[in-house]
């Protein structure tokens, strides 16, 4: 049986079952609402299959054929081995299968990069939970009033200049800690970009 001749015989069946999910309706204690729940699933699942049947049709052959053995090969291998080999080995021709290739592709710029050069609004919701306690330990010596305040006033820091003196108010001249280098990449995304 051919796959098109499957699935109208699988319709069929689908439109039969409804049929006979309607037929319920006349016998008392039967929800209606159950009823009507059974048929619209025989229907969607109708659909869907016929869907299958009209994309079957439709679709481009991508599946190039196995390659073929050189007789002489063929005639050294004793029928055993053939066999026993692995069934995944039938199919290896199928590898460079559309997902594979899209997964192998390396696109220029990581989605990190692109996000670190998006400009920046407000401090507050562009700093993460992790980052959040990372500078409340290491700027702010775990004062978390200090860092609530510290944003705020980079949040209406006029340059890069007013906010690098905020943050160092803080940490004293050693700029050299990671969270400050961190934090001050926040701050540049803010500030316009003329600076």
């Amino acid at each position: 049986m051919d796959f098109n001749a499957t699935i109208d015989l699988i319709i069929k069946d689908l439109d039969e079952a409804r049929e006979i999910i309607d037929d319920l309706k006349k016998y008392p204690g039967v929800p209606v609402l159950q009823v009507e729940l059974a048929k619209s699933k025989c229907k969607s699942a109708g659909e869907v299959i016929a869907l299958l049947k009209s994309l079957r049709d439709n679709m481009p052959v991508l599946i190039t054929p196995p390659p073929v053995e050189k007789k002489e090969e063929s005639k050294k291998k004793p029928e055993k081995a053939s066999e026993s080999a692995i069934i995944a080995d039938k199919f290896s021709y199928l590898s460079n299968r559309f997902n594979e290739q899209l997964g192998s592709m390396k696109s220029d710029e990581d989605i990190s990069d692109i996000l670190k050069t998006k400009p920046l609004t407000n401090l507050s919701e562009a700093i993460g939970v992790n980052d959040k306690f990372q500078f409340i330990r290491e700027i702010f010596d775990g004062n978390k009033d200090a860092y609530i305040q510290a944003i705020s006033r980079l949040d209406h820091a006029e340059s890069l200049k007013d906010a690098r003196a905020v943050i160092m108010s803080y940490t004293g001249d050693s700029n050299e800690n990671e969270a400050v280098k961190q934090l001050l990449d926040l701050v540049k995304r803010k500030l316009p970009s003329n600076e």
